[in-house]
């Protein structure tokens, strides 16, 4: 798989926003020499992703998935929303069947 340019988007986006290292540092609450080199290495912590994120207002985690061979995940609520209904579906068919069975049993103790 190919390497993802996440050091180009914050770069680009920096750019764009015209933030400069020292800005990003006071930001960050981390002195200009960290934050130059996290500029210059090839990845990122996530929770750093996160952080400029939030700085910036832009999505990398939207890019970045933009760049992944894969479909969107199934969530599992959803997945489990269709076993949910069809569990409902089925108590309704037993609560029916055991009112049948009562009456039933219920006329033949009163003959």
């Amino acid at each position: 798989m190919a390497d993802i340019p996440v050091l180009a988007m914050v770069k680009r986006e920096m750019q764009r926003r015209r933030i400069t290292v020292s800005e990003l540092s006071r930001v960050l609450k981390i002195n200009t020499s960290s934050v130059s080199g996290m500029l210059k290495s090839p990845s990122f912590q996530v929770q750093r992703l996160v952080e400029l994120s939030e700085i910036m207002n832009y999505n990398f985690f939207r890019e970045i998935a933009a760049h992944l061979p894969y479909t969107d995940p199934v969530y599992v609520s959803e997945s489990k929303q269709s076993e949910v209904d069809e569990l409902k579906s089925r108590l309704k068919e037993l609560e029916m069947e055991n009112n049948i069975l009562r009456k039933t049993l219920k006329d033949l103790v009163s003959r």
